[in-house]
C-alpha cells in the first residue's frame, strides 16, 4: 500500500472528499485539457477466478480523453495528422504520467507510453491509450541455453538458472536492472540472480552446490551463498576471447558481502583464467584470490592449474577482516614479452576505491595465446555480479570503478526458489515469456505505479494475513458490493506437471562448420560470419583462436599467416566472438596484430544429448479427502511449461494450489468504494458490511478500475477471500443422494 502522508489521511478519514488529478504527456502538463479519464490493473490468470491463489501479470492501462484549447480543437492540435509541434505530446511512444487523489494531495498512479491516439473530425476529442512499463518488454526474448549443468559429469547438476534468473535476464535486456549492468566491454558477465548461467558468455561446468541464493545480506538483488568445506564453482568461456598481447587489459570484478560469516576461517573467493598459447597440450593458469578471512590477496601464475603450486604476489589489508559489502576488482596486463601485472582495487561499498600497489610476476613470462576460459570460486560468503571488461584504461574513480551513479536499481524480485537443471526454449516477447513464467510458477509481475518492476513468488498467498492494510464499510466508503461462491473455485485434487531432467546425460558433440575460401584480415580489421545453427541445439561455445594442430582440433578457429594450406598457424592474433540469435549465430574475428592474416575456417561444437536418457515428464499431485464429502472430486492440473524442473517445487506448488482451492472462497465483484489512491494491487482490504451480507473478513485486491470525468472519480475494486468461510457442516440437513431412491434401474 503507498504511503499517503498525514495530510492525505486526515482528508480519506473525512467523509467529504473532492477529486485531484494530474496528467503529463511528454512532460508537459495537459490536466487542464483532459476530458475524463479511467485506469484500469489487474492480475491476468488462468487459475479458477475465485481460487484464494493468485497469480500472472499485471500491465496497466490508462485512457485519456484531451480537449482543444479553446481556440483549436483536439483533433488538429494532437491528432495523427497534427504539426508535429502540438501532436507530439500525444503520438505513440511518448511519456505519459498520471496521478490522483483527493481534496489536493495526487499520487503518482500511472507512469508508461502512449500505444495509440484516436481523434474524430468535427469533435473536440483525441482519445488517447497508453500502456506502463510491460511497452519496454516488447522485443523478443532471447534467453541462453548452456549446457554446463551435465555436459563433462554425466548427470545434471541442479544450479543453472531458476524463473527468476530468466526475468531477471529479460528485464536486463531491456534496461531494467536490479543490480550493476553489463559493461559495454564486457566480454562476460554473470549476475548469480539464482542461478550460475552467464548473462554473457557460456557456462561450461558448475559444481554442485548452486542451489542456495540469499536476499539477505546480498550486495544488491540476490547472491550466490558458497560452499562451507569448499569452493562452489563455475567455470564461464566469454563471449568474446582476448589475446594476451596488446595495449588494453581485462577488468575482473565481482561484489562480495561477508556479512554473518565471519567466524569461519575460509571467506574466500577465487578468479581462474586459463590461457592457451599455442596448442592444447600447453596451458597457463593466471588466478586472483581474496581472502576476507585473513586479509589477503594472491596472484598467481603458471602452468600447474592448482594456483597454489604457481608464482604468486600477496598483499595484506585488514579492513577487509570487518564485515561488510565490498567491490572487488583486478586490473590485469601484460607486457609484450607475455609479463602479467595484477592491480586489486577494493571499495566498501559507501567508500572510495583502495588501489594496491602494482605487482609483476617477472619470472617466466607467459606465451602470447588466447583466453580459454575463467572459473570463479566462492566459499562462506556471498558473491553477485561477476563481470570480465576490455578496457584500454585502468578505472580509477568511483563510477570507473564500480559504476556507482551510472545506473538505477528499477526491478525487485522474491528470492529464488525453483532450482532449474536447463533454461526451456522460449518465443514471442519478452512480456509473453514473463507472463508464461508467472502463470507456471503462481508468481506475480507488474510495473507499479512509479514504474518499477516487482516480481512476487507463491508464497505471496501460502498464507492467509491476519492484518488489513485498509478498511472499507458499508455506513460510509462501501458502495456496492457483490460476492459469488462457485463450486469452479473448488480445487480438493490439484497436479502439477513439471519435467524431470535428474536423469540428463550428455552423449556427445556435434561439430558446426563454417569453410570458405581464406578470408584475409588486415591488422586491425574485424570479420564478421554468419553461421547456421537448428534453434533446439544448445548454445555454441566461442571457439578458440589459438591452435597449433589446424582443423582436427575441435571448437577451433584456423588463422594462418598466407591464403595457402601449408602457410604457419598464428597464434595469439585474433580474438573471436560468438553470438547467438535463434537459428544462427555470428562469428566475429578482429584482428589485435599488425599484420595480416588469413581466416581458414571454423568448428564449432555443440552439445547433444543422449535420446536414450532425456528429459521425462511428471506428475505430482496433492488433495484433502474431507472435502470429497461437500463437493466431490473437483481436480486441477496446472502445467508448469518445463520452468519448474524439481519434485519438490513441483510438490510445494501442488500443495499451494490444493490449500488455495480446497473449500472455495467468496470472490468480491464490483466492490465500489470511495476512491482511495493508496490501495495497490496485492493489498489486504478488510471488508465490514453490516447493512447487507452481514460480513467481516479480509481479501486481497486483484483488480482496481479507476475513472473520473469533470471531477468526479469512481473506484472499483475486485477482491478474493483470503479464507473460505470455514467447512460446510449441513446441519440439519440430510442431502439427496444423486439418484431417486425408488426409481427402478434402467433398463
Amino acid at each position: 500500500m503507498k504511503p499517503g502522508g498525514k495530510t492525505l489521511s486526515r482528508a480519506l478519514a473525512n467523509g467529504e472528499r473532492w477529486a485531484t488529478s494530474s496528467t503529463r504527456l511528454g512532460g508537459k502538463e495537459v490536466s487542464g485539457q483532459v476530458e475524463s479519464w479511467s485506469l484500469d490493473r489487474s492480475y491476468g490468470t488462468d487459475l479458477p477466478d475465485a481460487m484464494r491463489a493468485f497469480s500472472g501479470v499485471s500491465s496497466a492501462q490508462l485512457a485519456v480523453s484531451l480537449k482543444g484549447d479553446g481556440t483549436t480543437p483536439a483533433p488538429a492540435l494532437y491528432g495523427a495528422w497534427a504539426p508535429r509541434k502540438s501532436g507530439d505530446v500525444a503520438r505513440p511512444g511518448q511519456s505519459v504520467v498520471h496521478a490522483w487523489g483527493i481534496n489536493g494531495t495526487a499520487l503518482p498512479t500511472f507512469r508508461g507510453t502512449v500505444r495509440s491516439r484516436s481523434g474524430e473530425s468535427g469533435t473536440d476529442l483525441v482519445r488517447l491509450s497508453a500502456l506502463d512499463g510491460a511497452e519496454r518488454l516488447r522485443m523478443a526474448a532471447q534467453v541462453p541455453n548452456p549446457d554446463g549443468a551435465f555436459s563433462n559429469t554425466g548427470t545434471a547438476w541442479t544450479g543453472t538458472a531458476s524463473p527468476v534468473w530468466v526475468v531477471d535476464h529479460l528485464l536486463r535486456n531491456a534496461d531494467i536492472h536490479t543490480a550493476p549492468p553489463i559493461r559495454p566491454t564486457s566480454i562476460m558477465y554473470a549476475s548469480f540472480h539464482g542461478g550460475a548461467a552467464a548473462n554473457l558468455g557460456y557456462l561450461e561446468e558448475l559444481s554442485s552446490g548452486w542451489d542456495f541464493w540469499q536476499k539477505e545480506n546480498a550486495p544488491f538483488e540476490s547472491a550466490i551463498e558458497g560452499g562451507v568445506s569448499g569452493l562452489t564453482w563455475a567455470t564461464y568461456i566469454p563471449a568474446t576471447l582476448p589475446v594476451n598481447r596488446r595495449t588494453d587489459g581485462l577488468w575482473l570484478e565481482y561484489w562480495a558481502d561477508t556479512r554473518d560469516n565471519l567466524a569461519l576461517s575460509d571467506l574466500k573467493t577465487e578468479i581462474r583464467t586459463a590461457w592457451e598459447p599455442g596448442s592444447i597440450a600447453t596451458q597457463y593458469y593466471v588466478a586472483m584470490e581474496v581472502n576476507f578471512a585473513t586479509g589477503k590477496l594472491r596472484a598467481s601464475s603458471g602452468t600447474d592449474p592448482d594456483p597454489a603450486k604457481n608464482r604468486a604476489l600477496e598483499w595484506t589489508w585488514d579492513p577487509i577482516k570487518d564485515p561488510g559489502t565490498f567491490h572487488v576488482g583486478w586490473w590485469l596486463t601484460w607486457s609484450t614479452s607475455g609479463v602479467p601485472t595484477f592491480i586489486p582495487v577494493i571499495t566498501r561499498r559507501g567508500g572510495s576505491p583502495t588501489v594496491f600497489p602494482p605487482g609483476t610476476l617477472t619470472a617466466g613470462p607467459v606465451p602470447a595465446g588466447a583466453l580459454r576460459n575463467v572459473r570463479f570460486g566462492i566459499q562462506n560468503m556471498r558473491a553477485e555480479c561477476f563481470q570480465i571488461s576490455q578496457l584500454a584504461d585502468q578505472p580509477a574513480s568511483l563510477a570507473e570503478v564500480t559504476q556507482e551513479g551510472t545506473w538505477k536499481r528499477t526491478a525487485s524480485l522474491d528470492r529464488p526458489r525453483l532450482m532449474m537443471r536447463s533454461i526451456p526454449r522460449v518465443s514471442g516477447s519478452a512480456w509473453e515469456v514473463i507472463t508464461e513464467i508467472a502463470r507456471a510458477t503462481l508468481a506475480t509481475a507488474e510495473f507499479d505505479s512509479d514504474g518499477f518492476f516487482r516480481w512476487r513468488d507463491h508464497t505471496r498467498w501460502t498464507t492467509a494475513p491476519t492484518k488489513a492494510d485498509v478498511e472499507v464499510r458499508s455506513v460510509r466508503e462501501l458502495s456496492k458490493l457483490t460476492i459469488t461462491e462457485e463450486i469452479d473455485a473448488c480445487r480438493n485434487y490439484c497436479t502439477v506437471k513439471w519435467v524431470n531432467w535428474a536423469r540428463i546425460a550428455a552423449g556427445g558433440i556435434d561439430t558446426i562448420e563454417d569453410k570458405p575460401s581464406p578470408v584475409a584480415i588486415r591488422a586491425g580489421a574485424t570479420v564478421t560470419r554468419t553461421i547456421h545453427m537448428d534453434e533446439d541445439q544448445w548454445d555454441p561455445r566461442t571457439p578458440r583462436t589459438a591452435d597449433a594442430d589446424g582443423t582436427g582440433s575441435p571448437n577451433r578457429v584456423v588463422i594462418r599467416s598466407g591464403s595457402g594450406a601449408s602457410t604457419s598457424v598464428v597464434v595469439g592474433a585474433v580474438e573471436a566472438t560468438v553470438q547467438r540469435s535463434g537459428g544462427s549465430m555470428t562469428l566475429t574475428l578482429r584482428n589485435r596484430s599488425a599484420s595480416t592474416v588469413y581466416y581458414h575456417g571454423a568448428r564449432i561444437i555443440v552439445l547433444w544429448v543422449d535420446p536414450k536418457r532425456t528429459s521425462a515428464p511428471s506428475l505430482w499431485s496433492a488433495w484433502n479427502s474431507n472435502a470429497y464429502r461437500y463437493y466431490g472430486v473437483q481436480v486441477y492440473e496446472h502445467d508448469t511449461k518445463g520452468w519448474v524442473q524439481e519434485s519438490a517445487a513441483a510438490s510445494e506448488l501442488a500443495k499451494a494450489l490444493r490449500d488455495a482451492g480446497v473449500y472455495p472462497p467468496p470472490l468480491f465483484q464490483s466492490v465500489e468504494i470511495l476512491p482511495d489512491p493508496r490501495i495497490e494491487l496485492g493489498d489486504v482490504v478488510r471488508v465490514v458490511d453490516k447493512t447487507g451480507a452481514q460480513l467481516d473478513t479480509l481479501a486481497w485486491v486483484i483488480g482496481i478500475k479507476v475513472s473520473g470525468s469533470d471531477g468526479a472519480m469512481t473506484q472499483t475494486l475486485t477482491l478474493r477471500g483470503t479464507t473460505a468461510n470455514g467447512v460446510p457442516k449441513d446441519e440439519g440437513l440430510t442431502p439427496d443422494p444423486p439418484t431417486t431412491p425408488y426409481a427402478p434401474p434402467p433398463p
